[in-house]
């Protein structure tokens, strides 16, 4: 019986890792894929000779709606702590949830405004690179990117790099070599 349960947890760990991480990262890439080429289409589509989409106006547009997910989401957070106190009174919800004194802003410094900066920047180019490069060679950008950021920490820190991170670089390399050659 001890083999028979070292299998059945093995399988329910099998299961985990499938549903809480495979799928979800093929999803996520899958989904990435799809956004690009819709965004790249939105962007590169011509009418009357000229672009249709202005890249920086798109940028607030998916800006926006990013915004907007966020702002819905507080919402449904709020409304869920409030129903896990349905019947304690006004004080007793303000206790537990600590919502007398805080704002949206409470624990925002001069350090916030950067990463807010540099996300909206990055937002800006990725608008721009779509637009006039493609999805696919920001796809490749960003690959080759992470085998810079690699190699980087190889050459600073000395941290070695794995024998898959040896492959995936030069599976990179290789595969940016024929979309450029071809």
């Amino acid at each position: 019986t001890t083999t028979s349960d070292n299998q059945s947890s093995n399988n329910i760990n099998n299961r985990r890792v499938l549903l809480t991480g495979v799928l979800p990262c093929l999803t996520a890439t899958l989904l990435s894929g799809l956004a690009g080429a819709f965004s790249q289409r939105s962007l590169q589509t011509q009418v009357e000779g000229q672009m249709h989409r202005d890249a920086y106006f798109y940028t607030v547009e998916i800006s926006f709606l990013s915004a907007a997910c966020l702002v819905i989401s507080m919402a449904a957070e709020c409304w869920q702590r409030r129903r896990n106190f349905a019947g304690a009174s006004a004080e007793e919800v303000d206790d537990k949830c600590d919502t007398r004194n805080n704002s949206f802003f409470q624990h925002w410094t001069y350090a916030t405004l950067l990463p807010i900066t540099t996300r909206a920047t990055a937002g800006l180019l990725t608008a721009l690179v779509h637009r006039h490069l493609g999805s696919v060679v920001k796809g490749f950008a960003l690959v080759l990117g992470l085998v810079f950021s690699a190699l980087l920490q190889f050459v600073l820190e000395g941290v070695d790099l794995s024998v898959g991170q040896l492959v995936g670089t030069a599976l990179v390399l290789f595969s940016s070599w024929l979309h450029f050659k071809g």
